[in-house]
Parts: C-alpha cells; structure tokens; sequence
C-alpha cells in the first residue's frame, strides 16, 4: 500500500494528471475476481480500499488555500468519488467486523461533515466553494453507508449521520423563530446534507437496512414544506434553495422507486409491496405512499392540527410534473408511476368540490398539470388494462369528467384561468389518442361542455386558454352532430 500512496502524491502533484494511474494501480492490488475465492478478493478490495480512503482522508485534513492548492483540495475528494461504489460496500459490509473499516468511515463522515458546517458557516457562493460543496456532498453520498445499525461509534460515520443534527435544528428554528444567522447556517448545512442524500438513492442497495432512516429524510422534507409556509419574508431567497432541494429529493424518490419496479421485474401482475424489513426499497415505497397521503389528505402524521396548504400541495404536484417530463417513454417507469397515481389523483379531483382549501384552483390545476404531462408523454391508454386494476373506458371517462368539471368551475375568478389552461390540456390529449369522446360521455355531457368550451373561447382573459378551445371546440360540435 506504500507504493500506492506514493503513487498517487505524485499525481496530486501532476498539472495534468491521468485519472487512471491510481485506478489502474488500485485494480492490480485488488486482482481479478475469481468466482472460486470470492473470500481472497472481497478482502483484498477491503484492503485497497481502506488505505485509499485513509490517504484519501489525510490529505483532507490537511490546511489547502483555494488560490494557490486548488488541485490539492479538490484530488482527494476526486479520487473517493471515482472508485466504484461496491468497493464502499464492502468497506459497509464489514462496519462490525473490521476496526480499520469502522475507523477510517468515522474519520471520513467527521471530515466530511466538518466540510458541510464549514461551507454552511462562511456561505461563500463562488465559483470554487460551489464546486467544492458538490464534491463534499457526491463524496457522502457516494462512500459513506446510508445508516449505520447500530452506530458502532459516537462519531458520525453514516450519512444519516451527517443528516440528523443539521434537519433537526432547521425545523427547530423555524418554529421558535431562532436567530436569522443560525436560521440561515442550519438551512445551508441542511440542502448539503439533503443533496448528498439525492447522490446515494440512485445507486443505493435494496436490501441495506436503511428504510427507516429515508423515512426520516422524507419527514424532514414533509415537514421544512409545512413550516415554510408561515416563515417570514427576510429569508425568502433561502427557503426557495432549500424548497427546491427538497422538491428534487422527492422527484429522486419517484424515480429511483419506479426505475427498480421497472427493473425488478417486467411482469405486470408482479406488484411489489412494502413490508416491515425496514429496507432501503421499503423505505423508497413508503415515502411514495407518504407523499400521496399528504396531497390527497392534506395532512402529515403527527402534525394533523397544521393543515398542509394549496401552496405545498401544488409544490408537491409540480414535483411530479418535473419527474414526469424528465422520463422517457422507452422504459416503463413512467406507466408505472402512472398506474401508482393517476388513478387515486383522478379520484381526488373528481369526488369533491372546487374551493378555496383542500381543491384550491390552482392547486387542481397543478393536478389536472400531472394528469397531463403523463398522458401526453405515453401518448396512448394501453398501460391501464396492464397495469391498473381498473377497465381503460372508466379510466379515460373520468378522466374527461374531470377536466369538464374543473372547466366548467367558476370559483377563484381571479385565478380560473391556469385551472381552465390544464382542463384544456387535458381535454386536448384525450382527444388526441380517443377521437370519439361519443364513447365515453352521455349527450347531456357533450352539450354541457361544448357550452363550457365556446364560452372560454370567447371570454377567458388567457389568450392560450382561448386558443385551445378553438381547437377543442369543433371536435365537441362533430360529436354532438353525429
């Protein structure tokens, strides 16, 4: 291992260094796995690994000027981040077994969330502290165990750990209105943590132990989004950075959940279900059916006095919007993320009233937007009949019925327009893949809406929710005609 660390001094050193030199020297110490002594290279990885966090950590500690060392500052954390992440697994694998891999963990997690107060203290937004966090932050995600069960050491040595104290007092100020300076450190300390958070679930193992601690994670995100909704004006740019940390945590749930259902099995009638194995998968599944609580019954667990508002609701929505329109249609995981929500948020908009709290305007708006962007994505109704354990002809008619409802709404006037937008949007997909709406609403219906569409033709003060009804409206007549 002498021989690695000298190596790998002289390409810090480098001006130009060749990122393979001390991978290629790492590869030679690990050897060729050999499926008849899995036992000789898991501990020959363990080895390598070891020493290269160790160096890896030593030069961490070590005093750099961003000026004049900034190769110095920035190889360590280069080098973490380049190893692949079953070697950290196997440093995991044996947290309770081997002393060295407990200890060199601990003094990574230490530095690495001495870095994050650091960054969090000083808020320096150039250009080389914004990257150095970005490494810090891919470093925890990539290196660190996501739990450790249980903690061997009171030392950090998990990102959880990491996590724990930065989201607890950030919640902690927000409701006893602390100071704006601490407010403001806690918040910084808290989005690196919840970004290195963001870095480890894609790649996470399934089956580690973690579940209850991602569950925590989401109740951090869960409640930052409620309290937020009271905090005062003065740390408004803040909040906003944290918010959409928090909204990207969520669409990293979505997507890391159904790009494994995706995975795990390519049979339709294969379901997966969370169960009380507390694993890092149950963990996933449990945060999805915490966020679809949440927007369907407008409150957190163990916060049911504090009504979660049109504001957050929609905030969640539009995290859905992002996730969906980042998808591509060549994988299953958007039908699949269709068929664990679409048929419950339908359900939602179709069984109450528009009004000014739970189904807010802009809130079903914000709905009917999610609705929208997924059917226009998978540009047809086929995945219904596979994957959801309801018939595509009552799937597509309330469908229709919902967007008719929420056209034909006259509350909020003020804000009517953005709902009526969605409504069309809707309206105009459905139409795209089923011609004949005949098919799915009674004339009554028909002739209801083509009133409702001729008359936002005409009036609405969006000159977009206009134009789509003229496109929408002769559709409507030809059916009524026929």
């Amino acid at each position: 291992m002498k021989i690695v660390r000298t190596e790998m001094y002289c390409w810090l050193d480098l001006v130009d260094p060749s990122s393979t030199i001390p991978l290629s020297l790492f590869s030679c110490l690990v050897g060729t796995t050999n499926a008849c002594d899995v036992t000789d290279s898991e501990l020959k990885i363990l080895v390598a690994t070891v020493s290269v966090v160790r160096f890896a950590v030593d030069e961490l500690r070590l005093f750099r000027e961003f000026d004049t060392e900034v190769f110095k500052r920035f190889s360590p954390l280069l080098i973490l981040r380049r190893l692949p992440k079953v070697y950290y697994q196997t440093l995991h694998k044996h947290i309770m077994s081997n002393k060295e891999s407990t200890t060199v963990l601990c003094e990574l997690a230490t530095v690495l969330s001495n870095g994050f107060r650091a960054h969090a203290l000083k808020n320096d937004e150039g250009n080389l502290a914004r990257e150095e966090k970005v490494l810090m932050a891919q470093v925890a995600g990539h290196c660190l165990p996501f739990s450790a069960t249980p903690n061997v050491n009171e030392s950090p040595i998990s990102l959880f750990d990491l996590c724990k104290k930065p989201f607890s007092a950030t919640i902690d100020n927000m409701r006893t209105k602390s100071k704006r300076s601490l407010v403001l450190q806690n918040m910084h300390e808290s989005k690196l943590a919840l970004f290195a958070v963001c870095q480890h679930i894609p790649g996470a193992n399934d089956e580690d132990i973690s579940g209850n601690a991602l569950i925590n994670v989401a109740s951090f995100v869960m409640k930052f989004l409620l309290e937020s909704q009271t905090m005062c004006d003065d740390i408004e740019h803040e909040l906003a950075k944290l918010h959409t940390g928090c909204l990207h945590f969520l669409g990293v749930v979505f997507d890391s959940l159904f790009a494994r259902k995706a995975d795990i099995s390519a049979e339709p009638q294969i379901e997966l279900e969370a169960n009380s194995r507390h694993t890092f998968l149950d963990g996933l599944m449990k945060t999805f059916d915490m966020t679809t609580s949440i927007v369907f019954n407008g409150a957190i667990e163990g916060h049911s006095e504090q009504r979660v508002s049109a504001s957050m609701r929609t905030s969640i929505f539009n995290a859905m919007v992002i996730y969906s329109q980042s998808c591509t249609t060549e994988d299953r995981r958007l039908a699949l993320f269709a068929s664990g929500l679409l048929p419950a948020l339908l359900k939602w908009v179709n069984e109450g009233s528009i009004d000014d709290d739970i189904r807010h305007p802009l809130c079903v708006a914000a709905a009917l937007q999610v609705v929208y962007t997924i059917l226009a994505k998978l540009a047809s109704f086929d995945w219904v009949s596979t994957l959801c354990n309801e018939s595509e002809l009552n799937f597509v008619r309330l469908t229709i019925r919902c967007a008719l409802k929420s056209l034909c709404s006259e509350e909020g006037a003020g804000i009517i327009s953005p709902l009526r937008l969605a409504a069309m949007k809707v309206l105009l997909t459905v139409i795209a893949n089923k011609q004949n709406l005949g098919e799915y609403l009674q004339p009554d219906e028909i002739r209801h809406a083509v009133v409702a569409v001729r008359g936002a033709s005409n009036r609405d003060e969006s000159q977009e929710v206009r134009t789509l009804a003229f496109e929408i409206l002769p559709y409507l007549e030809h059916v009524i005609d026929s």
